[in-house]
């Protein structure tokens, strides 16, 4: 198998290990826990099993002082807040609806990109922005007909917004630290922040629902899907990884269909469909100008040990997947 085949299948397998843990986060949320006590948990399990693999892969652990500041912001802002608001989401709205809602980080950080910095984008991203657009305009109405819940929806959208902030500040944290190590660092903190708002309550590890889902959510959907996604992002261009972490949407509203017995009609997939497509545009539009410089880098069949920040050279250092 060449570098490419591994790259695509590593990518393929984290976008399955976050998006498998999106019903286990549901299932988590109808019990006893809080939304807060579920990504606290998460978060901890994660950021334990991610300092550990760092430590093992003798990466730098250390962060500068004035760099705490921001890890603490990624921490709390993009990963405890972020995944709050994707688990207060998924009480609320169907598993598929809140990824796809999640998803629309990427639209919101063209945007960004366009309006704040000023920065001239090709017209392809426009004609994903439109298509995503429409496409969640389908799924609503889909959906209105059987009661969303627009509480849900606002958490979607919150959800949306916290995780374009990872990607954002991720591109200034990524250019001294390893993307495994400040997403241990961010979820160690992130932990701390929730335990402060709301302290886990211990006795619910005695229950056997919660304990074999906070593993699997901590090391299956947070570690393992961190680890594969950056070990994929030093084989493929961003624009690969960028698509191929699509699939989480597919997988955890397929598992969620398994699971949960969750569904939509044909009008309502019709729509999901044509939102995926347009998120999968947006982010061809925005990273194709880093894949010309990413295949330039990597000519003769060589890759860099060490990658560099989203919009900067060959922009493969990306912030941790979502789920």
């Amino acid at each position: 198998m060449g570098p490419q085949a591994r790259g695509l299948t590593l990518a393929a397998l984290g976008a399955v290990a976050v998006g498998s843990s999106a019903p286990a986060l549901k299932l988590l949320a109808h019990t006893e826990l809080t939304p807060v006590n579920v990504i606290q948990a998460r978060t901890a399990v994660g950021a334990v099993a991610l300092l550990a693999i760092a430590l093992a892969r003798r990466r730098g652990m250390l962060v500068q002082r004035e760099h705490w500041w921001l890890v603490g912001l990624y921490g709390v802002v993009t990963i405890a807040a972020n995944q709050v608001a994707y688990t207060a989401a998924l009480t609320r709205v169907p598993v598929g609806i809140a990824l796809l809602l999640e998803y629309l980080a990427p639209v919101l950080v063209a945007l960004w990109v366009r309006f704040a910095r000023r920065t001239r984008l090709p017209r392809l991203l426009w004609v994903g922005i439109a298509v995503t657009l429409a496409g969640l305009a389908v799924v609503a109405s889909t959906r209105t007909a059987g009661g969303i819940d627009p509480v849900g929806v606002l958490f979607g959208l919150l959800a949306a917004v916290t995780l374009a902030g990872r990607f954002l500040l991720a591109e200034r944290g990524l250019r001294s630290h390893e993307p495994i190590v400040l997403a241990g660092w961010g979820a160690a903190v992130g932990a701390v922040a929730l335990s402060v708002i709301d302290p886990f309550p211990l006795r619910q590890l005695g229950d056997a629902r919660v304990w074999p889902l906070v593993l699997w959510v901590g090391l299956v959907g947070t570690a393992a899907a961190v680890l594969l996604a950056v070990s994929a992002q030093r084989l493929i261009p961003p624009t690969a990884a960028s698509a191929v972490a699509c699939l989480e949407i597919v997988v955890g509203a397929g598992a969620a269909w398994v699971v949960l017995d969750e569904s939509m009609p044909a009008s309502g997939l019709a729509g999901a469909a044509a939102v995926l497509a347009g998120i999968v545009v947006v982010q061809f539009a925005v990273a194709r100008h880093d894949d010309r410089e990413w295949v330039t880098s990597s000519s003769g069949g060589r890759s860099s040990s060490r990658a560099t920040p989203p919009g900067r050279t060959s922009g493969r250092r990306r912030a941790p997947s979502s789920g």
